[in-house]
């Protein structure tokens, strides 16, 4: 009976050591280099006070993918090691093109050694605070807010990111404080005036989605701006939102917008809010018997796949999401390493004019 219990607890510390993480200092004694080395190496560790050659850095790291190493996240957190996981909110109607930004933020993340975590709010302050408060509670290095603030709930989300630190903002900041990422679409529209203008466009009409849309506002102002500045018609009437207020296009808005534009407007280009917009107006004026480009030229917004592929192919803008990701990523790890001055906590990207048949 003593044999076989001493059996038992013989197969349970075997099983235990199987399974028991791989830990810095069995890599450095297989390595032949110290506990030091491996935590500078793998995690970061004693950054000013440790120095490896590159020869030992590549055995290190061959070593620690043969053993199947794993860093200690929580072991980390309570050594005040960065964890290099960042926390991503989405909150977003435009998901086509959040989906391409993500992307290109997780593949700047994954070059820099971050991993990801993501949660998803629906226009629900609430929920975006306890998100915020989950990602604190695991060590999150710093956490992306990509999501356009909506005027309705700017003053609520004040007192959720009060007194929170490394958090970068998407487009603009809630508080003064906050870093921010925004791509110019002050710059797109001008962009796109410019380019029809050029083709000989007079008069050119913008089509919006939503009246409380910050970003509509933006691009209204700067249609206005630039229509004026290059000498085009510059009526109201050439101004037209969707009465139903959603960025879903139906076929009633469709035939709405064409008629009030260009029915009775006379309106020879469109700018339209954004490519699934675009190619839906297409397709109207079609029906109505007109012909892109030879009637009037229609432009999109984001360069999604669509554009490339409908005929004819849409002139756009790109958005430049990979330049977008490498200055979030940017402010990350500025941000992880103190206070970013003001001067530098605004990164504007700007975007691109991607010329297809439709203009």
């Amino acid at each position: 009976m003593v044999w076989r219990r001493l059996a038992g607890l013989g197969k349970s510390k075997c099983m235990a050591e199987e399974e028991r993480k791989v830990r810095l200092v069995d890599i450095a004694n297989r390595a032949g280099v110290s506990r030091a080395a491996v935590g500078h190496i793998l995690n970061n560790s004693g950054l000013d006070s440790v120095r490896v050659s590159e020869a030992t850095r590549k055995k290190v790291l061959k070593i620690a993918e043969e053993l199947d190493y794993r860093p200690n996240r929580a072991a980390q957190r309570l050594r005040g090691m960065p964890t290099k996981i960042i926390g991503v909110v989405l909150d977003t109607v435009n998901r086509a093109v959040f989906s391409a930004r993500l992307s290109a933020i997780e593949a700047e993340a994954h070059a820099r050694g971050y991993r990801l975590m993501i949660g998803q709010a629906h226009h629900d302050t609430d929920e975006i605070k306890t998100y915020l408060d989950d990602f604190a509670d695991h060590g999150m290095d710093a956490i992306l807010c990509m999501f356009d603030v909506m005027q309705d709930f700017r003053p609520k989300l004040k007192k959720v990111f009060r007194d929170r630190n490394n958090i970068i903002l998407h487009s603009s900041p809630i508080l003064k404080t906050q870093p921010c990422v925004r791509v110019e679409t002050s710059s797109a529209i001008e962009q796109l005036v410019d380019h029809l203008a050029d083709r000989g466009r007079k008069r050119v009409a913008i089509q919006l989605w939503s009246p409380t849309d910050q970003l509509m506002s933006i691009r209204a102002d700067a249609w206005k701006e630039n229509v004026k500045r290059r000498k085009l018609a510059t009526s109201e009437s050439l101004i037209w939102t969707n009465p139903e207020a959603t960025q879903e296009p139906s076929r009633d808005a469709i035939d709405d917008c064409i008629q009030k534009l260009v029915v009775k407007n006379k309106a020879d280009a469109i700018i339209a809010s954004n490519d699934e917009w675009a190619v839906r107006i297409m397709q109207g004026l079609h029906r109505h018997g007109y012909s892109v480009p030879e009637d009037l030229a229609v432009t999109g917004y984001d360069n999604l796949d669509i554009a490339d592929v409908i005929e004819p192919g849409l002139t756009t803008i790109d958005q430049c999401h990979a330049a977008y990701a490498k200055a979030a990523l940017d402010l990350v790890e500025e941000s992880l390493q103190g206070d970013i001055p003001p001067s530098k906590r605004l990164r504007v990207i700007r975007p691109e004019l991607v010329v297809r048949e439709s203009t």
